[in-house]
C-alpha cells in the first residue's frame, strides 16, 4: 500500500495568497481524475496544509476549514477522500510544530498507521512540501502547478534533489 500526503495550494487548488473564501476554491486541472484513481487501487490520502494567515489574524481557522470542505465538495469522491489532514496554523513555528518543513504530522502519520518509510509520499508545489518529503526520509514529489516555479527554486536547494512535474496527471502517471 502507499500513502501519499499532498499539499493544497497550488498542488490540489489554485494558489491564492492566504485563501479564505470558499466560493474562490477552484481544483487544478486533473485532480479531481488523479485523486479518484488513487483511491481506486486503494491509496491512502491525506492532506498537509501551512495556513499561516490564522496565526496572522487574516482569517480563521474556521475559514480553513470552510475552503477544504468546498475543495473536497468539487472532488465528489466523498467526505472521507482523506485518512488525516494537517492544518498548520502557527507562525513563526514553535520548537513543536506541524509547520512544514517539520516532518512531525509525517512521523505521526507513520506511527498511527504504520507506514513503511518507502510506501511514504509528499506530495506538492513548494520547497517546503519537497523539504517536508527530505526531512521524512520519505518519497518527495513535486509540481509545477503552484505559485512559483518549483523546477527554478530546486535549483537554488542541490540538497532537494525531487523530481518535479507539469501537472498532477503525469506525477501520478509516471509514479503510480
Amino acid at each position: 500500500m502507499k500513502y501519499l500526503v499532498f499539499d493544497r495550494d497550488g498542488t490540489l487548488i489554485r494558489h491564492i495568497p492566504y485563501l479564505h473564501d470558499p466560493h474562490l476554491v477552484e481544483l487544478l486541472p486533473g485532480v479531481k481524475a488523479g485523486l479518484e484513481y488513487l483511491k481506486s487501487i486503494d491509496f491512502k490520502l491525506f492532506l498537509h496544509t501551512n495556513q499561516s494567515g490564522v496565526a496572522r489574524k487574516y482569517y480563521k481557522i474556521s475559514d480553513v476549514e470552510s475552503c477544504n470542505r468546498r475543495m473536497i465538495e468539487l472532488l465528489e469522491l466523498g467526505e472521507d477522500i482523506f485518512e488525516d489532514v494537517c492544518i498548520a496554523t502557527d507562525f513563526p513555528p514553535g520548537k513543536i510544530t506541524m509547520r512544514k518543513p517539520s516532518p512531525s504530522f509525517g512521523r505521526a502519520l507513520i506511527k498511527k498507521y504504520n507506514i513503511d518509510i518507502v510506501d511514504l509520499y509528499y506530495i506538492g508545489d513548494s520547497v517546503v512540501d519537497i523539504e517536508t518529503g527530505f526531512n521524512l526520509n520519505c518519497n518527495a514529489l513535486g509540481v509545477n502547478t503552484g505559485e512559483f516555479d518549483l523546477e527554478q527554486m530546486l535549483e537554488r536547494r542541490p540538497d532537494l534533489d525531487a523530481k518535479v512535474y507539469s501537472s498532477i496527471t503525469e506525477l501520478i502517471q509516471s509514479n503510480f
